[in-house]
């Protein structure tokens, strides 16, 4: 045993405690001196973000949490400044695809009360927040002016039937919209196609499908996909008679329906609690989501620019891990990287994050050595920070290489290496409870 004698004992303990380096100081000091402020909703503010994009087709903008207001409220400004000084043709958002139409159909002049289409026509509970309401009811009067030539566009991006029981209990609305396109436009030829699908819609739900043996699973994935099939191999002449636009429609309710059939091919029904094979449910919906935002863009024509809205983790270049998704077997892989292998440089991926939680919100804070602890100290209340240039900017680069966390679902973190991950980052200081939108 060593001995240490007394005074050597006593000059020992009272030196003074070595300083440990800062790993995230260079980052901040970096981020200090290229943060942008984003004080207000107004054009000076938003147009950093379009600068941002440059000739980028679509911005991928996340948010770090449904149910939060600041979120909202700034993609429905960014948007805005997006479509009138940007050139910016359609808003994607993370609903059903299917179920958007009525508002796709609305914001272009159709029938219905704004409330009650955001209501009835949005996944997960959407529907209930006001903010969502005020960027329909912006998108249709926008529409209305006779002066805006070019029409801006509503759409979802999300697997249709999706709820919070996990069930997708009215995923069947996919092959009822495609099955009443050929009932209308063509019964006759199409008796085969649809006599295929139609002893599986009382069951085209998760567990209805987990109860089907596996002959029948086989006969309801053929009879998809020949759905698909007949509406491809027929596409000209239906064109004919019901317009390319209602054609096109219908197709993207088949295929959503062929999305649905492989998630529940490959995912067992999910229990309330995470599983580790529930990854495959994520990476399913995730690919799906990707798809479908890339019909959105092809919708949208060459001279067509997208802001596309979900998630931090479904639209960063990273996949899901960390937090409650650390149980996971395989960590799937997320829509923005998929949208960035399909898109490269076009796409611009911007996630929000946020500091605390405010009224209405879980209380919360983020980890001290998060991303958004470090972008907290930058020392501006909200803020765009593009990371593009901080890639080779020395010590900031290796720490923007590294595995950090970043908040997710109000309580929980994700993980990520934020050099490949996002491409830039919106700070939001605290997170209030987005508006609830009032019945009438």
């Amino acid at each position: 045993m060593i001995r240490i004698g007394a005074v050597a004992l006593a000059l020992l303990l009272s030196a003074p405690a070595v300083a440990q380096p800062d790993p995230a100081a260079a980052f901040v000091a970096w981020a200090r001196d290229h943060a942008v402020p984003l004080p207000a909703c107004d054009d000076p503010s938003m147009a950093v973000v379009g600068r941002a994009a440059g000739a980028a087709r679509m911005i991928a903008l996340g948010e770090p949490a449904h149910g939060a207001h600041e979120p909202l409220a700034f993609r429905n400004c960014l948007f805005r400044h997006l479509v009138e000084h940007q050139g910016f043709t359609a808003i994607a958002i993370e609903s059903g695809t299917g179920e958007a139409r009525r508002l796709h159909d609305y914001v272009a002049g159709g029938p219905g009360d704004a409330r009650q289409l955001v209501r009835e026509s949005l996944s997960w509970g959407f529907g209930r927040f006001a903010e969502n309401v005020a960027l329909v009811e912006w998108m249709r009067a926008y529409n209305a002016d006779p002066a805006h030539r070019r029409k801006i566009a509503f759409y979802g991006i999300d697997m249709s039937g999706g709820d919070s029981s996990g069930a997708w209990a009215t995923a069947r609305i996919t092959l009822d919209a495609a099955l009443a396109y050929l009932v209308r436009f063509d019964a006759t030829e199409s008796r085969a196609a649809r006599a295929a699908v139609e002893p599986f819609l009382g069951r085209f739900t998760q567990p209805g499908h987990a109860a089907l043996d596996r002959t029948e699973r086989r006969r309801l994935r053929a009879a998809v996909d020949g759905l698909v099939r007949y509406l491809d191999r027929h596409g000209d002449r239906l064109a004919a008679l019901s317009g390319r636009e209602e054609l096109d429609w219908a197709r993207r309710n088949a295929v959503l329906a062929r999305q649905l059939d492989h998630m529940f091919r490959t995912s067992p029904p999910s229990g309330e609690e995470l599983s580790p094979e529930d990854y495959r449910a994520d990476a399913a919906r995730d690919a799906a989501m990707a798809d479908n935002a890339r019909w959105v863009l092809d919708r949208e024509g060459p001279a067509g620019r997208v802001l596309l809205f979900a998630h931090d983790g479904h639209v960063m270049n990273a996949a899901t891990r960390g937090g409650i998704w650390s149980v996971y077997r395989r960590a799937p892989k997320a829509m923005g990287q998929h949208l960035r292998a399909a898109l490269g440089d076009r796409l611009l991926i911007v996630p929000i994050a946020s500091g605390s939680n405010g009224p209405g919100l879980p209380p919360a804070a983020p980890g001290a050595g998060s991303l958004d602890a470090a972008l907290a100290r930058v020392g501006s209340q909200r803020f765009l920070l593009d990371l593009r240039p901080a890639r080779t900017a020395g010590p900031a680069a290796g720490w923007l290489r590294r595995t950090q966390s970043i908040r997710a679902n109000h309580v929980t973190e994700a993980e990520i290496s934020p050099a490949t991950a996002m491409d830039a980052v919106v700070f939001i200081a605290t997170l209030t409870a987005a508006e609830g939108s009032k019945a009438r």
